[in-house]
């Protein structure tokens, strides 16, 4: 029984360490956007979007350079659409809290690092384990090169005319 108790223990103390780590990078990345938004707050909700979508894409660059560095691959079309969204809510917020309160820009900026913080780590490790699920699902595609396929070979006739 001890056995089976320390086996969890180990278990959940990496997990633990795993949970905490990436956290703190997505905190920096939050942070940092918040930021950005914060020292452009006397420009237009256009201004920011386009800045936020630049942003958001050196940032995406990064983490697929990053993760195919370290061997996986990762799911373009999901962090794209999710940063894509995260973008087009806080334009949204922006523009829905400008007329109600003047501070607007600060509000959207700590819901930047809220959202960034809290739902980044989740959402890419749902993003890790499809990715995973799909490549163990397709065994044949995961070790293809990515060169042209080889065609199979042509039939050869026996038959005489």
């Amino acid at each position: 029984m001890t056995e089976i108790h320390e086996r969890l223990r180990r278990l959940l103390a990496r997990t633990a360490r795993a949970a905490k780590q990436p956290r703190s990078h997505y905190l920096i990345a939050g942070l940092a956007v918040a930021g950005l938004w914060l020292l452009n707050g006397d420009k237009s909700l256009l201004y920011h979007a386009v800045q936020m979508l630049i942003v958001m894409s050196v940032l995406t660059g990064l983490q697929i350079v990053i993760d195919r560095h370290r061997g996986g691959t990762p799911p373009y079309i999901r962090l794209i659409s999710a940063k894509l969204v995260l973008v087009a809510v806080a334009v949204g917020a922006g523009w829905l809290l400008a007329p109600v309160t003047s501070g607007s820009n600060t509000i959207v900026a700590a819901g930047l690092v809220v959202l960034i913080t809290a739902a980044g780590p989740p959402l890419d490790r749902l993003a890790a384990r499809r990715a995973k699920a799909r490549a163990a699902a397709r065994p044949d595609r995961a070790h293809r090169s990515s060169g042209p396929r080889a065609r199979p070979p042509k039939a050869v006739s026996t038959r005489k005319d």
